[in-house]
């Protein structure tokens, strides 16, 4: 598969020397480019790389500034792609690609690869087979450099993906952070609520780079994955039971770009693997949530609706409902005022609410010409 690379970060230059391990896969092009590649064409500019002939995937990254334009013009084209996650400060983008998505059947994979390391499929198993006895609780704890970015917009919502394919769906989020406010930067800490009240808790303290813990407990004992966050580094698992004896699994190496180029090649093929558009836009809405509660002080409760032209038309339609209805209630007693004071042509601003409201109404018929998009499940812990 030839891939267009867009934008000229660490992360992107991985991605494109990882493309190039590939027999099946090679890097068509970069934009802006990278100095050291420099057998890869580099376009003049966004538009030239996008037309460019022989591109058949996207790796769109780049600046979070020109991320989501990318995104969102990658998506129009119909082009699958893979995004670094996240792609923005917001789900912003990921709406965008998934209203144009009817239009032009555009697959997108976020770069969350970490749900699909095998040390999670150790621990997801651990909990549908019940090894740790009664669920107690799911518990990552991660630090976090000065150059990571944002705890809440950047790191937890690229970790609350990996807990969330554990935990299922999430129901309420909890944040607290230092210093107080809506952009803490030397800990955050994130009370996840999902199914069945069951909970979780994401942890991220500012400090030297140190492995990430993912701690799944149970009334029998303890799993834990002790990885290092890009993968780099062998992983390995440590169980504990409840008796105080603890055994150490060393885990072979694993490469996340392998992984998730796998999943961008089952999602092409019409499987719905994971992670998906979904995945990345639920990351995105908890990492906003979480801003919200930090805000706010207090639990912030989700309530999912689907992404689609058929909600977006209700949503417009339901503004303008309400919009009409205000408009009434001050029109009408201003038509019925207006002779009093003299001005009889107010009465004529009464008779243009039938019309209004017949027009209102007549407009509801378009929800008809609305594509219906197909219906997505919410998440549940993966099997």
């Amino acid at each position: 598969m030839n891939f267009l690379i867009l934008g000229d970060g660490v992360e992107e230059h991985a991605w494109a020397m990882a493309i190039e391990r590939e027999a099946a896969h090679q890097v068509r092009a970069a934009y802006p480019g990278f100095d050291d590649l420099t057998d890869v064409p580099r376009p003049r500019d966004f538009d030239d790389a996008l037309a460019m002939a022989g591109v058949e995937a996207v790796l769109v990254g780049g600046d979070h500034e020109v991320r989501v334009e990318w995104l969102r013009r990658v998506a129009a084209v119909g082009l699958p792609a893979i995004c670094l996650h996240p792609p923005g400060d917001d789900s912003e983008a990921y709406y965008q690609v998934a209203l144009s998505r009817a239009e032009t059947g555009a697959v997108l994979v976020p770069d969350l690869p970490a749900r699909l390391h095998p040390g999670v499929t150790v621990l997801r198993r651990a909990l549908a087979d019940g090894d740790l006895g009664a669920f107690r609780g799911i518990r990552h704890e991660s630090s976090a450099e000065p150059g990571d970015g944002d705890l809440t917009r950047h790191l937890f919502s690229r970790i609350v993906d990996l807990v969330r394919s554990l935990l299922g769906e999430v129901e309420a989020v909890t944040g607290t952070g230092d210093p107080p406010g809506q952009r803490p930067d030397q800990s955050l800490v994130v009370q996840l609520r999902g199914p069945e009240a069951r909970r979780a808790e994401v942890r991220i303290v500012a400090g030297p780079a140190e492995p990430a813990r993912l701690i799944v407990s149970g009334d029998q004992g303890s799993l834990t994955l002790e990885y290092e966050p890009t993968f780099k580094k062998q992983a390995r698992l440590i169980r504990r039971t409840s008796g105080g004896e603890q055994s150490v699994t060393e885990l072979v190496p694993w490469d996340p770009h392998v992984a998730i180029l796998a999943v961008l090649e089952q999602s092409m093929a019409g499987s719905d693997a994971r992670p998906n558009l979904l995945d990345g836009t639920r990351a995105m809405e908890l990492a906003e949530a979480t801003a919200r509660s930090l805000r706010r002080g207090r639990t912030v409760d989700l309530h999912y609706e689907e992404i689609s032209e058929a909600g977006n038309f209700k949503s417009v339609m339901t503004s303008t409902g309400c919009m009409l209805l205000l408009g009434i209630m001050v029109a009408l007693p201003a038509a019925l005022a207006g002779p009093a004071l003299g001005w009889n042509w107010t009465l004529y601003i009464a008779y243009a609410i039938p019309p209004l409201l017949v027009l209102f109404m007549l407009m509801q018929s378009l929800r008809f010409a609305v594509r219906e998009s197909k219906p997505t499940t919410a998440e549940s812990p993966e099997r």
